[in-house]
């Protein structure tokens, strides 16, 4: 009587559910999934990423100000070559960068991410230059801030943790090269060590990265799971009611502020007990999906929105219709549940139909009022016969 489809396969919002069942390891999502995740690490890394690049800032402007003092030892003020003009110039332009990029990061909006792998390869390629320079001209340079440039990559910048390897490889790489081919005061053993501490660095500090990108995915996962899970109907798929009023009361709100029409309709699923009591309560389940289906199928606008509000009563908010508009829409909704044919002996029809109610959103009206007067006029529509529309 009623064969399996896709309406007893897995529900939306349960995509969530088989990412975490399927696992990551290789940290990815399916695309969809993927791209929430990206725009939710750039929306909660926002704020560390520009405290990173404050501290950053502050811990460069103190190694500039230690630069004042190597070049009085050297006694170099006003007799400049280009190593010293290098050295200053991939400092300052570093801590530049940093401290614009701090004040970009925290009050901008969108994606930083390409300006904070920007900012931190600059400031390690800018610390292998100075390094080099400062070797060479016999002062002395922490070689191990070099090796904490690389693990700093995998900080929360907004990168993934595939961006943030990458990042910390080129460093290591620039470094590596730098030590190797331009250190000429240290001898070749010495600066193999340097060498093989920076490339030890990225495997130690990637592994760390690796296992937060790991958790942070998991829990992403988890509260997506429990926010459909609170704002879904599980059997349906649709929104449930809770979800639907805390939607349709910003929907209003914003239809009031632009004059935007709104439509509402209240939609039962005619005689539907004795659906349950021909059939069973599997085929009814079913129905319900098939019906939610139907509502689902027309929502055009982001506030357009279709709802379960208990048993087998629907809900479908169109936001920007007009009542002639919203009359054409909720007629093909009709149509759509007729063509599905679902078998209905108890029904005068013979196959499953629908009743709405419908009203159109007032100046100055609550959202509780419009629900009120559209599930009036469903009422009326019972009681004049059922699979129609009656207006409000």
């Amino acid at each position: 009587m009623f064969q399996s489809n896709e309406f007893n396969s897995s529900k939306p919002g349960d995509r969530y559910a088989d990412q975490l069942r399927r696992g990551f390891r290789n940290l990815r999502f399916e695309p969809e999934i993927e791209s929430e995740y990206r725009r939710k690490l750039i929306e909660t890394e926002r704020l560390p990423a520009a405290i990173c690049a404050i501290v950053g800032a502050c811990v460069w402007s103190a190694f500039a100000l230690l630069d004042f003092h190597r070049l009085s030892v050297l006694a170099a003020w006003g007799n400049f070559d280009a190593q010293i003009w290098l050295w200053l110039g991939a400092r300052w332009s570093a801590l530049a960068l940093l401290a614009v990029g701090a004040v970009a990061i925290r009050k901008g909006r969108g994606d930083y991410t390409g300006l904070s792998w920007t900012m931190y390869t600059a400031m390690g390629a800018a610390i292998a230059v100075t390094a080099v320079v400062v070797h060479n001209k016999g002062l002395f340079a922490a070689d191990s801030a070099q090796i904490v440039v690389v693990m700093a990559a995998f900080l929360p910048l907004g990168l993934t943790f595939r961006r943030a390897l990458a990042a910390a490889l080129v460093v290591a790489l620039v470094s590596a090269i730098a030590l190797l081919v331009f250190d000429t005061r240290h001898e070749l053993e010495h600066r193999a060590q340097i060498v093989a501490m920076l490339l030890m660095a990225v495997p130690v500090a990637a592994m760390g990265g690796y296992l937060r990108e790991h958790s942070q995915r998991r829990q992403f996962l988890l509260t997506a799971i429990l926010d459909r899970q609170a704002h879904t109907d599980p059997l349906t798929g649709l929104a449930n009611r809770r979800s639907l009023f805390m939607h349709a009361e910003r929907a209003a709100h914003l239809a009031a502020k632009r004059g935007t029409a709104v439509a509402l309709a209240i939609v039962d699923i005619d005689h539907f007990k004795r659906f349950n009591d021909s059939y069973g309560h599997g085929a009814g389940d079913l129905a319900l999906q098939q019906v939610a289906h139907a509502l689902s199928a027309d929502l055009h606008h982001p506030f357009d929105i279709a709802a379960r509000l208990g048993g087998e009563e629907f809900c479908v908010l169109l936001y920007g219709a007009t009542p002639e508009v919203a009359q054409v829409r909720f007629d093909n909704l009709l149509d759509r549940t007729r063509r599905l044919a679902i078998p209905h002996a108890a029904s005068p029809d013979g196959f499953l139909t629908l009743s709405i109610g419908a009203a159109t959103l007032a100046r100055g009206e609550r959202f509780n009022t419009l629900v009120t007067r559209a599930d009036a006029a469903l009422y009326r529509a019972k009681h004049e016969g059922r699979d129609r529309i009656c207006w409000a």
